[in-house]
């Protein structure tokens, strides 16, 4: 369930108003506001509703090219109740999120920040020691502080909506990411030695169907409310980021021959290139898109 908020000028408060109604909403508020900054006055239109009535309105709202021109503001908040005489059934269908809600999540994940790099050193550093140990809690609890799915979602995105710096954003981030793997697993493996006791990888055609399954799910889950992101994105951090740990690992302990070595490679693209392609084949399976809208660089925006 979301609350929806456009900040407009008063001459375009009844245009957006029409399209929250034939959006299915029946009930839309309208305030008066003063903005400083413009220092003029405004009107805030808001509604309260269902996460797909709130896709549509937001849709019809950018597609619009009076109200995508003016200048105008839009937020998106979710809400955890509304109290009114929709149906619950109706009210509480979590799917799926506005667009707005998708491509802010994913350009906010995919700033690499001293936080992000610390959160994927750590879980590199964690799942080092898990492969070379052989420990599979050391594996999972780094998989939960790896930060590899929703930047690779972000290119999965930015290539559906052909947005290139969201796709730039998501390849610098991942590119960071594996750099952090490969380091960790040197500098773990030169403290510890060897031999790599872990032995769990799967053949190229095993990680193609489970990354698939990976990326399907994990892109439809980005547009639902109920998604759970955060246990997904587990299982896409070890399906991508065991290989450069291993790599790093293996450069100081000692390269396996070229055959297993290629073979690792080969999974670790084609665990990137699946996931990637399978969550674009999910954001087109929900036609999630801004209706030709581009977020700006700078100037109006629309706000989460």
């Amino acid at each position: 369930m979301h609350e929806i908020r456009a900040t407009l000028p008063p001459e375009q408060a009844a245009a957006a108003t029409r399209l929250a109604r034939k959006a299915g909403i029946q009930r839309v508020s309208v305030a008066d506001v003063y903005v400083h900054g413009p220092d003029q006055r405004r009107q805030v239109i808001s509604v309260e509703t269902s996460t797909p009535k709130a896709r549509a309105f937001v849709e019809a709202f950018l597609s619009s090219s009076m109200l995508s021109q003016a200048d105008c503001t839009l937020t998106s908040r979710e809400v955890r109740a509304i109290v009114d005489d929709e149906s619950l059934a109706s009210l509480t269908r979590p799917m799926s999120e506005p667009f707005t809600d998708v491509i802010q999540d994913l350009w906010q994940l995919g700033h690499v920040t001293p936080s992000y790099l610390a959160r994927a050193g750590a879980g590199a550093i964690l799942l080092a020691t898990g492969i070379i140990e052989d420990n599979p809690i050391a594996v999972v609890v780094a998989a939960l502080f790896l930060p590899f799915l929703a930047q690779l979602l972000a290119v999965s995105f930015g290539i559906w909506n052909r947005d290139r710096p969201l796709i730039f954003q998501g390849l610098r981030a991942v590119l960071v990411s594996t750099a952090l793997a490969f380091a960790a697993g040197a500098v773990v493996a030169g403290i510890e030695g060897g031999p790599i006791r872990f032995a769990g990888f799967k053949s190229p055609l095993s990680s193609f169907a489970i990354s698939a399954v990976i990326g399907i799910t994990a892109g439809l889950s980005n547009a639902d409310d109920t998604g759970r992101r955060d246990l997904i994105g587990v299982a896409a951090a070890v399906q991508l980021a065991i290989f450069p740990v291993w790599l790093g690992a293996a450069f100081v302990i000692g390269m396996p021959s070229h055959e297993v070595l290629y073979t690792r490679l080969l999974s670790f693209t084609i665990n990137f290139t699946s996931i990637a392609a399978c969550a674009i084949a999910a954001y087109a399976a929900l036609h999630l898109g801004g209706g030709g809208w581009k977020a700006p660089r700078s100037g109006r925006t629309a706000k989460r």
